[in-house]
């Protein structure tokens, strides 16, 4: 948490509202007066930030020693809180979180799980992988190695059911989104954009560099714990064959996991 810590007091995190109930808490402190974003790393840190402080408010709750917050979203880099206007005001809400963010050392480190998901990389599967290759003036095989060595960290969930958004890409695999969207995403697909990786959980519109597909659904409601990633967990990947994925495949067919996360640590 010490960069996070740092990066939020450096930053000087500012509120805005969001609607007639809502509070959102940008730790980036964005406006024009920062002449943009600070960099990958301090937003990859101030989203763990995001996650932590929102878990000390829950607490707070639970201890009946705050009322009126009657929902918490964190973001990437942000908090959304939702209150209660008949219970507490946007001042008090204010104040009550600038307290925490007072006492950092209040914010501490949840473990985490580390998943290894596989993936079958480039031809059909991976659609964009060769022109990835080219705007990162690297091989193919160079992008591989270096998506699947580098952990990442689930940020935040997204809108799909199981999507998420996997931050601390490489720096050398930053790349915009493509400048035409696609109409149809297949399922499974893995995909950088920006600092970050996702893989789409369902069919899709997407307009992220497709360089991959993964063979375990995302989601599936025939599983105990029907999404698979949650925030804050941890991910690599390992490059396969064809025929494995395939395999991998069959494997979930009825609702099973053939693969299991490590300790969280």
């Amino acid at each position: 948490m010490k960069r996070a810590e740092k990066t939020a007091a450096r930053m000087k995190p500012v509120w805005f509202p969001a609607g007639d109930r809502g509070l959102l808490l940008d730790l980036t402190g964005y406006g024009a007066q920062l002449g943009g974003l600070p960099p990958a790393e301090d937003r990859q840190a101030l989203t763990r930030f995001a996650r932590a402080l929102s878990q000390r408010i829950k607490k707070l709750q639970t201890a009946g020693q705050l009322d009126g917050i009657t929902d918490l979203v964190p973001g990437l880099a942000s908090l959304l809180v939702h209150y209660d206007p008949l219970q507490i005001s946007a001042v008090e809400v204010k104040k009550a979180v600038s307290i925490i963010l007072e006492a950092p050392d209040d914010l501490a480190h949840t473990p985490a799980r580390t998943w290894q998901l596989p993936v079958l990389y480039g031809a059909e599967a991976g659609p964009d992988l060769a022109e990835v290759a080219s705007r990162c003036n690297m091989s193919e095989a160079q992008i591989i190695d270096l998506h699947a060595a580098t952990l990442l960290e689930v940020g935040i969930m997204g809108f799909l059911p199981g999507l998420a958004y996997m931050t601390g890409l490489h720096p050398s695999l930053h790349l915009p989104r493509r400048a035409e969207p696609r109409t149809h995403v297949a399922g499974g697909s893995v995909a950088i954009a920006m600092d970050q990786t996702v893989i789409y959980p369902l069919d899709s519109p997407g307009g992220w560099n497709l360089i991959g597909l993964m063979p375990i659904p995302l989601f599936d409601a025939r599983r105990h714990e029907p999404v698979l990633l949650k925030a804050g967990e941890h991910i690599s990947f390992k490059p396969i064959q064809a025929s494995e994925y395939r395999e991998l495949q069959e494997a979930c067919r009825d609702g099973q996991l053939p693969i299991a996360p490590s300790e969280a640590n």
